[in-house]
């Protein structure tokens, strides 16, 4: 599989989570952009980047931040990260997550939905 696939089957495994949650996802068509999609529900907004290396786009990270609009907040994803990275994301003002507990949130989504469809209605 060639990395362009491999990012494009990445993203959309960030984005499936996200719709999950019921935000509005929008994948970024606009190469001035150096996010992935932006996920929108009622007044947050995060604009995602997906990197599965992410020791490979620090220096991309830190142009993002300064191109990200008033009220949006940057998303980084990716497959893992040390404590140093988490400390820098939060001292540079970014949300860091890692690709399996994204997972995990679509998957307790899922299933919360499915619970909550199964139930009685009340009359």
């Amino acid at each position: 599989m060639t990395s362009k696939k491999k990012i494009e089957k990445y993203i959309t495994t960030c984005t499936t989570t996200f719709k999950m949650y019921d935000h509005e996802v929008i994948i970024s068509k606009n190469k001035a952009n150096l996010w992935h999609f932006t996920a929108k529900r009622q007044e947050n907004k995060y604009l995602v980047y997906c990197a599965p290396q992410l020791s490979k786009v620090k220096s991309i990270i830190k142009i993002a931040l300064k191109k990200i609009p008033t009220g949006s907040r940057l998303v980084v994803i990716c497959n893992a990260y040390t404590n140093e990275e988490m400390e820098q994301a939060e001292t540079l003002n970014y949300t860091l997550v890692d690709i399996s507990t994204l997972q995990k949130y679509g998957t307790e989504m899922l299933e919360a939905k499915n619970m909550n469809m199964s139930l009685p209605k009340a009359a």
